[in-house]
């Protein structure tokens, strides 16, 4: 027995020393967030989905369709079933004075009636069909205000991703040169043990590896903010770590002429085309103040059944019908004078809609021309930084010989390091700009 109590203790120890060892590594290490990658069209394509700023827009042309079915619908005519019923008191007459007996007259005491009627505006100066009209119109201006915030939002979500892309290349820039200083700081030390450099070298190359990791955690964070409001902005989990697949714009990528641009903008940025539309409310708004001078004509029947008989003399106590149809025709006087001031104050806001349309037209072209010329300067920067990447390249590996040679200051060779860095960063930086700056012509011209 002893010994089986043995065997089973050792068994028992063998067992739980293999689930220790399977189950201590996944305990040590914590969980990574899952990743995604997507190209920058198809984070548009989730923004436009998922934007809680254009499912709004959305709901808004929902509502504004149903507007414009209503005014429709309100031009047919209207039609009504009507009953009545009641209990009649008896009915005195005091021929002799309210303070003498009455002569009570026998009267039926019952009374019902059923009937139907139909109403019918055949004209008042074409105000249905305006309401019908203005409410298109402002189906319209819902639709564009749904292009300009897709397009808003899209230029955001770019902004945001334009920001992570900018932080990966920022950050692969500095690994690489870390990786490579960490193998100098090698060399220096190696020289330093022989005499050859002072400590000061050490320090300062200990120091300027020390900012660059420093450099690079602070990238880190904001890579993760860039990250959480790309998350937010598609509805998905806020941790979720993007990846992105799209790469920079080729460096030879052209735009069309600034002239061109203004007569893409004239028919296709949503800002204008709510303008033009806002412009016509107004005018259509005017003719709408004018037409209350106008005649209203319409069209009226009805068909009651009544009991007793009492509409004409003599009155029966038997059931009648009686119906009647014909057409009504007013005008109102008073609204000569009374609209005089609606129509001015009408004319005033046509006027304002009309300069306040000229006025954005001046702005879209400002927009335009500084953006396309900012464009332009980022593609000079590109080929800046193309050339000064090369010349820093070469310039840093002349000093970087001549410091391990003891003919030049470590300060030159990290002076020039950095050069070289700085002229990465200016590259993908300026990249970053031309993409961002493509962009916002394009959401400018409604082509976003």
């Amino acid at each position: 027995m002893r010994i089986l109590a043995k065997i089973t203790i050792r068994k028992f120890f063998f067992i739980f020393t293999i689930i220790a060892c399977n189950v201590a590594p996944s305990i040590a290490q914590p969980n990574t967030a899952d990743s995604v990658s997507f190209t920058i069209e198809e984070l548009w394509k989730k923004v436009s989905a998922n934007s809680k700023v254009v499912n709004i827009r959305k709901l808004q042309i929902m509502q504004q369709q149903e507007k414009v079915e209503n005014a429709r619908v309100s031009r047919l005519p209207d039609i009504s079933l009507n009953g009545e019923y009641e209990k009649i008191s008896n009915l005195p007459q005091y021929e002799n004075g309210i303070f003498h007996h009455p002569t009570y007259y026998p009267i039926a005491h019952t009374y019902y009636s059923l009937g139907s009627s139909m109403y019918f505006n055949l004209y008042h100066g074409g105000q249905s069909g305006r309401q019908v009209n203005a409410e298109k119109i402002s189906l319209k201006i819902s639709e564009q205000q749904l292009n300009l915030s897709e397009s808003e939002i899209k230029l955001l979500a770019s902004a945001y991703y334009l920001d992570l892309l900018r932080g990966k290349a920022f950050q692969t820039l500095l690994l690489q040169d870390i990786e490579e200083q960490d193998k100098v700081l090698l060399k220096i030390k190696a020289v330093y043990k022989n005499g050859a450099v002072l400590k000061s070298d050490v320090l300062r190359a200990k120091l300027k590896l020390s900012n660059q990791k420093l450099q690079v955690k602070q990238i880190s964070n904001e890579n993760a903010v860039a990250t959480q409001k790309i998350n937010l902005l598609v509805g998905q989990d806020e941790d979720m770590l993007i990846e992105p697949l799209q790469s920079f714009l080729p460096d030879t990528v052209q735009l069309v002429t600034y002239e061109e641009l203004l007569t893409k903008a004239a028919s296709g940025a949503p800002e204008i085309n709510m303008a033009k539309q806002e412009h016509k409310l107004t005018e259509l708004r005017l003719r709408d103040v004018k037409s209350h001078v106008l005649p209203s004509i319409d069209l009226f029947a009805n068909y009651n059944y009544s009991f007793p008989q009492g509409t004409f003399y003599p009155y029966v106590r038997a059931l009648s019908g009686l119906g009647m149809a014909g057409i009504r025709a007013s005008f109102s006087i008073s609204s000569l004078v009374k609209t005089k001031h609606q129509v001015n104050f009408a004319e005033l806001a046509v006027q304002q809609s009309r300069l306040e349309l000229m006025d954005l037209h001046d702005h879209i072209k400002s927009q335009i021309k500084e953006t396309y010329l900012q464009f332009k300067l980022d593609q000079e920067s590109i080929k800046v930084a193309l050339s000064n990447i090369a010349q820093a390249t070469e310039n840093l590996r002349i000093i970087k010989n001549s410091y391990l040679n003891q003919t030049s200051l470590i300060t030159d060779y990290l002076d020039a390091d950095v050069q070289l860095l700085q002229s990465g960063f200016d590259l993908s930086a300026a990249r970053i700009s031309a993409q961002l700056h493509y962009y916002q012509l394009q959401k400018i011209i409604g082509h976003l």
